[in-house]
């Protein structure tokens, strides 16, 4: 990923890092670390965590992608749980930006298969941080409450590698694979 971290720190409009709410809550996450990679993380696990995950949540127009919506709601799918962890990561003062992948996922079966018609999921959202110079790509899509009821794996963020979606649930069955990976963006 080459892209120019000082470009990814401003708000957007849907990674709007300079609303009120996305700074006061990350200026409450992040209090006690004095490190960006102790920020990222506790930022990482608040999304992924207490933005509950909502496959389908009712999206009326671009105003439901803003950051400080999905704040707001306290839920949201992989593109807003996505841009919410950009803006906490911008206000900061950490470079983030919102990418996108295409993946299956083993686990849409049954009716929700045959309503969809297909596993794959197209335009993904995740997000990628600029930390000791390079990006790292995070996904903090599922929160823990759901994983833990499905029995997947958790995505976790060690403050130095890639946090993305596991290939395998506890059991070993398959989850996700990667299709394609297309790009990041300093905004949606």
């Amino acid at each position: 990923m080459r892209m120019n971290p000082a470009s990814s720190l401003r708000p957007t409009y849907c990674i709007d890092s300079g609303a009120k709410n996305i700074r006061d809550r990350a200026s409450k996450i992040t209090a006690s670390h004095r490190h960006a990679r102790e920020k990222v993380r506790s930022i990482f696990e608040f999304v992924r965590d207490e933005i509950a995950y909502n496959f389908a949540p009712q999206v009326r127009g671009r105003r439901d992608f803003r950051a400080s919506h999905t704040l707001e709601m306290g839920n949201g799918f992989c593109m807003q749980k996505a841009a919410l962890c950009a803006a906490l990561c911008r206000a900061s003062g950490i470079p983030a930006r919102i990418g996108f992948q295409d993946i299956v996922d083993y686990k849409i079966t049954g009716p929700f298969l045959e309503l969809m018609g297909t596993n794959q999921l197209i335009h993904h959202g995740h997000s990628a941080v600029y930390l000791d110079g390079r990006w790292i790509a995070l996904d903090c899509t599922l929160d823990r409450a759901l994983v833990e009821r499905k029995k997947y794996r958790l995505v976790e963020f060690d403050g130095t590698h890639s946090a993305l979606l596991p290939e395998t649930d506890h059991a070993g069955k398959p989850h996700f694979a990667i299709l394609k990976q297309a790009g990041f963006y300093n905004d949606t």
